[in-house]
């Protein structure tokens, strides 16, 4: 009811805008035509709002794309925050349309900077959403992740149900990515229930659409025809509804969908079902095809032209299909990551067609290039965990919106019953004061009879304490009245600076829920090493210091890390560093090459360089970490360390031994050039190993001048407890800094900073 109501209220403003410069028109007056069958009025805010409501209806790319760009020089004109965030997000759309999602993606992320500055949270909610989308389609499932997460935070906090649905679809999609089918379809389901509710044809047909592609998606895992059938069933019940709203976009999905789904049907090898997958197959692409160019006749379709090829080798004609589809082949590898989602649909495609035309050995090569086209190297466990984790704080977070209405509503009934308590005491007070005057009044008219004198007198003192009591009222109402509002101020800063502790509390929670679970587990920590320790003390709530752990063929890596900055903006530093470095470890083991620690550590001051452009001035950023790195091999008891500005220690036969590092940072410095030194140190059974951040030897102790634990006391400890066990070294160490930190007043000297120190017995 209200969508339609805000549809109607746009478009007689839409009608006014334009009333005035058609009669205009009609008299000879020249407009400025937009050249696409409609007026731009010549006032600049009706001008804006006019190619908004006229994008809105376009569905070709170049026209969005040329429309934008003039709506956006009209938003710079006007100088509207606002408006100039509308006009990026149109321009993103075409781009993506146009498949440009770099382009898309960046034209976003600026309209996210203008919709924070103009404080509008739902174009920011929108901006999220929809670079979440493209974020997928180039295979960055983490940002996306992030992007979702971001969004659905703001649709929830601002309780915009329809939106909300909109995330859990794409989340659903997301899931789809992974082959997460039970987990996608508990976000198609609440998006279904949502929709139902609202009765939303065009979002019902959404829901129908996206179960119809997970059924598909589970039909080229598990190869179950009653799968296929029931998305086919799916997919038609979305094409019903669209019909009706007449969406021709999402029309076209249907009948790619079906017509994938066909090819699907006669790839299966059923003789039966041939003539009717074939049949259906080709009516299908017609149709796509037909929509297709009737709405972006100019743009390429890839999905069609692969399908091309199937169809080819449907009808025998293997020679063709397989040269169509190995031009498409060569035209991806010359395009870079542009058709990454594709390439997946090419190589099953090229392999059905190998097998048909008799050539498996070709086929068996295409189903290894199919292998890894299927299994790219997004982080799958990261992924998964972040939307389990965007579930979590969403269900989280309408549980706590539920619980503050309650309390407020609750405040504001407790508030309208003070209130009327105070002017039932008020009134009572002016009626007993009136009261009084009343019986002085009638007194002094008795007296009057007896003494005419006396009365004139009284009257006239009675009146003079009548205005001094009047003027006291006075002075006590407007008093009473200044502290009512005083408190009324401050209860309502009171509510507003709660709220927003708990808000970024609330984040910063779930920000270290993120990090903890980036890093490796204790369980994983002791599949890797075996007997081992981590103490990991942060600061505040998040760390800037870090430890990253790994296997990879024979190697086991390690490090202990300590990031610029603590808190939040250390939290980031690390969240990045482990992410390079799980990239790297992952690029390594592909690729098969000998590592050592020196270039994990050069590979990885260049990626952070990348990553935070860093060039040099100093307006930029000259954030770095210091590490320390090592590589354990115990086939051959061999250890490599590689140090930024952070030390490795060795223990054995209970001495001591420090390995120096580089005197320089992962990160921009004077020394970027500088290659790492690679220190190779043989090893024994039993020796132990020890990293740490600078955060227990700069920390202040209670005692008299409050001196740090210092470097060499805290080597002296390590030397001392290195043959215990490392929960009895834990406990150790966690009582000396407890008794470090103790002041003679009895009570704890304060952190300083994040604390880290990781321990690995061979």
């Amino acid at each position: 009811m209200f969508r339609r109501l805000h549809i109607l209220l746009l478009s007689l403003t839409l009608l006014v805008a334009l009333l005035p410069l058609r009669l205009q028109a009609q008299q000879g007056n020249a407009g400025i035509n937009g050249g696409s069958g409609f007026v731009i009025p010549p006032d600049n805010e009706a001008r804006f709002r006019a190619i908004d409501e006229f994008l809105k209806k376009q569905s070709n790319p170049d026209t969005l794309y040329k429309y934008s760009e003039i709506q956006l020089q009209v938003a710079k004109t006007l100088d509207i925050p606002r408006y100039i965030a509308r006009a990026l997000m149109n321009r993103g759309f075409a781009k993506g349309r146009k498949y440009d999602y770099e382009n898309a993606i960046a034209s976003y992320e600026e309209a996210l900077a203008y919709a924070e500055q103009a404080c509008d949270r739902l174009s920011m909610a929108n901006c999220y959403n929809e670079m979440a989308v493209l974020l997928t389609r180039t295979n960055d499932y983490n940002k996306a992740s992030e992007c979702f997460n971001n969004a659905l935070h703001i649709y929830v906090d601002i309780n915009d149900t329809l939106k909300i649905t909109d995330v859990y679809r794409s989340m659903g999609r997301q899931c789809l990515n992974f082959h997460l089918y039970k987990t996608a379809k508990s976000y198609f389901d609440n998006a279904f229930r949502l929709d139902s509710i609202a009765g939303d044809k065009l979002s019902l047909s959404l829901d129908f659409y996206n179960a119809g592609k997970s059924d598909y998606g589970q039909f080229l895992d598990l190869d179950t025809l009653e799968l296929l059938y029931s998305g086919i069933q799916n997919i038609q019940k979305s094409m019903d509804l669209v019909k009706q709203v007449g969406n021709k976009r999402l029309l076209q999905g249907c009948y790619e969908q079906l017509m994938l789904m066909y090819v699907s049907i006669y790839t299966v090898g059923d003789p039966k079902l041939y003539k009717i997958a074939r049949d259906s197959s080709h009516h299908y692409y017609r149709l796509t095809n037909a929509i297709r160019m009737e709405l972006n006749p100019t743009s390429e379709h890839i999905v069609l032209e692969i399908t091309n090829a199937n169809l080819l080798t449907m009808d025998g004609k293997n020679d063709a299909a397989i040269k169509s589809l190995k031009k498409l082949e060569e035209q991806f590898d010359k395009a870079g990551n542009k058709y990454a989602r594709y390439r997946a649909f090419l190589y099953r495609s090229m392999i059905w067609t190998l097998r048909e035309a008799g050539d498996y050995k070709g086929a068996v090569e295409y189903s290894e290039k199919f292998k890894v086209a299927e299994e790219s190297t997004y982080n799958r466990e990261f992924a998964v965990k972040s939307i389990k984790a965007s579930a979590e704080a969403e269900y989280s977070e309408i549980i706590r919106k539920r619980e503050e209405t309650d309390r407020q509503e609750a405040q504001v009934q407790s508030d309208q019953i003070k209130r009327q308590r105070a002017l039932t005491l008020f009134f009572s007070i002016c009626i007993i004061l009136a009261l009084i005057l009343v019986v002085v009044i009638w007194k002094s008219l008795k007296r009057r009879h007896r003494n005419n004198e006396l009365l004139a007198e009284q009257k006239a003192e009675i009146m003079r304490k009548n205005n001094e009591l009047q003027e006291q009222n006075h002075r006590i109402e407007s008093q009473r009245d200044e502290i009512l509002a005083q408190r009324d101020e401050i209860d309502a800063q009171k509510t507003q600076l709660s709220e927003a502790n708990s808000r970024i509390t609330a984040s910063i929670r779930y920000a270290q829920r993120i990090q903890t679970a980036s890093v490796p587990s204790s369980d994983m920590m002791q599949k890797i090493f075996g007997d081992c320790m981590v103490y990991w003390k942060p600061l505040n709530i998040v760390s800037g210091d870090f430890f990253w752990a790994t296997q990879t063929g024979g190697y086991r890596l390690l490090t202990a890390a300590d990031c610029t900055g603590h808190g939040v903006p250390g939290a980031f530093m690390s969240m990045l560093g482990v992410s390079t470095l799980n990239d790297i470890a992952a690029q390594k083991d592909i690729e098969g090459a000998e590592i050592t620690a020196a270039s994990f550590l050069e590979e990885l001051r260049s990626k952070i360089i990348t990553a935070l452009r860093q060039s040099g001035p100093e307006r930029e950023t000259q954030d770095g970490i210091d590490m320390a790195f090592c590589i354990i091999d115990t086939y051959k008891m061999e250890l490599q360390f590689a140090g930024a500005n952070r030390p490795l220690w060795l223990v054995r036969s209970g001495v001591l031994t420090e390995y120096k590092p580089d005197k320089m940072p992962v990160g921009y410095h004077a020394k970027k050039d500088v290659p790492f030194s690679n220190t190779i140190i043989p090893i024994q059974k039993g020796d132990t190993i020890y990293m740490a951040s600078d955060g227990i030897a700069d920390q202040f102790g209670g005692g008299e001048g409050k001196p740090k634990f210092g470097a060499q006391r805290l080597r002296n400890l390590l030397e001392s407890i290195a043959d215990k066990p490392f929960s009895e070294q834990q406990s150790i160490l966690e009582n000396t800094m407890y008794d470090w930190r103790h002041r003679p007043d009895g009570n704890q000297e304060p952190q300083i900073d994040d604390q880290i120190l990781v321990g690995v017995r061979i």
